[in-house]
């Protein structure tokens, strides 16, 4: 008997059960979900750079010698060709003023040669060789006076001049470094983007530098250079900036935060909450006739809430942002609130 209260039972429990669904006939899964949205994949990246000036020079003497005056001081703003330092150059004035007179007596017998060759008495042989003589005197004169020059040592450029490195009575040859000059009225600033950002860069396109020593203050610039190539090393491509030096306030050497606005493409902006991940990689829940499809994305970014993706998804899609927890391939679904945009992910 009490078998048979056991079977009895038993065939009652089996008989509570509920019936299996059948394929095609499951309940639908309540989700919330988000339409896919257009966007673009526009952004700022801040890299550090490095600041120069536009024209730097050291300047060293031509010739050797005893330096005689230094006519400038740190942080002077020399006009080009005002004179820094000078040499001894009395030996050089004598050699000057010994050509000058070759060329005078030499002008002197050519004008003399000249006045008597209608008569005859002069060879146009001897003519010929006076003139020689004359411009041989007037080569020579020149390159005293270019002697001459070289012990000066002039700006070759308008700028800042540094910190004499010499003193007067000092013996200098062409190796040594007199000084610096920067015109620093606009400074470049020199920096490296990624590779990735290549075809966005374009020369003109303007930046924004930041310094520590003004933090509260933004200094706009604008791209002069794109280098040629990339860095086979750190696979990124150079970058020079001019930024307009109002002020004075930057210098040469300088470190700098570069931020530089890149321009967007059109882009497909999903909510972070559909954004899912397992064993295949990314993926979002996308609704296709009432029913549940995984669709493979490619990460692009994320914004504001927003991940832009590449994949097989267009604008005004719906896409699954919660309940994905129970979904599965082809199941059907039940949208509970409509579709909308989703609160982004805390």
């Amino acid at each position: 008997m009490a078998v048979a209260l056991a079977a009895g039972g038993l065939s009652a429990l089996i008989g509570s059960r509920p019936a299996v669904a059948q394929p095609g006939q499951e309940r639908p899964v309540p989700v919330i979900t988000a339409k896919v949205t257009q966007r673009s994949d526009a952004q700022r990246i801040t890299v550090t750079g490095s600041g120069e000036a536009r024209r730097a020079a050291v300047l060293r003497p031509a010739a050797p010698g005893v330096v005689r005056e230094i006519r400038f001081e740190a942080g002077d703003s020399v006009e080009e060709g005002a004179i820094l330092v000078r040499l001894d150059d009395r030996r050089e004035h004598l050699a000057v003023e010994m050509a000058e007179s070759r060329v005078q007596a030499a002008r002197q017998l050519l004008s003399r040669y000249a006045r008597t060759r209608a008569s005859g008495a002069v060879p146009d042989s001897v003519v010929d060789e006076a003139r020689t003589e004359l411009r041989s005197a007037q080569i020579a004169l020149a390159q005293a006076r270019e002697t001459l020059a070289d012990r000066t040592v002039n700006a070759p450029f308008s700028g800042r001049v540094g910190i004499a490195a010499v003193r007067q009575g000092d013996r200098v040859t062409p190796e040594t470094a007199l000084t610096t000059i920067d015109d620093r009225s606009v400074l470049r600033v020199a920096f490296s983007v990624p590779e990735r950002y290549l075809d966005r860069l374009t020369v003109g396109q303007p930046v924004t530098v930041r310094n520590v020593a003004y933090p509260e203050r933004d200094f706009d610039g604008r791209i002069a250079q794109i280098d040629s190539r990339v860095d086979p090393v750190a696979r990124s491509v150079g970058v020079l900036a001019e930024v307009r030096n109002e002020g004075d306030r930057l210098r040469p050497g300088m470190s700098f935060e570069v931020d530089v606005d890149l321009p967007g493409r059109p882009a497909i902006g999903v909510p972070e909450l559909a954004l899912q991940w397992d064993r295949k990689g990314p993926h979002v829940w996308a609704l296709r006739d009432g029913r549940a499809a995984r669709v493979a994305v490619r990460l692009i970014r994320r914004d504001e809430g927003q991940v832009l993706v590449k994949g097989a998804l267009e604008v005004g899609d719906l896409v699954v942002v919660e309940g994905v927890q129970r979904l599965e391939e082809d199941r059907r679904v039940n949208i509970v609130d409509g579709p909308g945009p989703a609160a982004p992910a805390n």
